[in-house]
Formats: structure tokens, C-alpha cells, sequence
């Protein structure tokens, strides 16, 4: 199976452009890896939200999916401290 599409929101793009260029290689690792299974990855629904967490060591991003098109829409990352604001 393909790797699903990635659809960057601009808050998400701003961003992932701040963070250290190893975390920003170990986010994308992590964001890749989802999108090779997308439809079978364990996907983890924020409390009283519709989208997603992925989590990335200390960073987290979010995000919101459509399997059956294989779409991955990502939202925004940060540290895990402040994502959740």
C-alpha cells in the first residue's frame, strides 16, 4: 500500500519549520510511518475534540484522517506541555 497524502495546514507548516531540524526529521519518521498503515494504525481521538494525536518523543502532532482516501490532514505540532492549549 502507498503512503497516505499530506495535507500541511499553514499553522502546522509555521510550526514544524521552528523545531530543530533532528525533531523535525523524527516527527516526519513517526507522520510517514502512519501514513504506510494508515487504515490498521492505532489512532488516538482527543477527549472532547475530533481530531487526533500522534505522539513524537516530547512533541505531539495533531490531526484528522480519511482512510478511505488515504488522507492525512495535519493540523498542527509543538512540545507536549503546550500543544494541548
Amino acid at each position: 500500500m502507498a503512503a497516505a497524502l499530506q495535507i500541511w495546514t499553514h499553522t502546522f507548516c509555521r510550526e514544524f519549520d521552528r523545531l530543530p531540524p533532528a525533531i523535525q526529521g523524527a516527527v516526519q519518521a513517526k507522520i510517514d510511518a502512519m501514513g504506510r498503515r494508515l487504515d490498521t494504525f492505532p489512532h488516538h481521538r482527543l477527549k472532547n475534540r475530533g481530531d487526533y494525536r500522534l505522539r513524537a518523543g516530547d512533541h505531539r502532532v495533531l490531526y484528522d484522517f480519511d482512510a478511505s482516501k488515504g488522507v492525512i490532514y495535519l493540523l498542527f505540532v509543538g512540545h507536549r506541555r503546550e500543544v494541548y492549549k
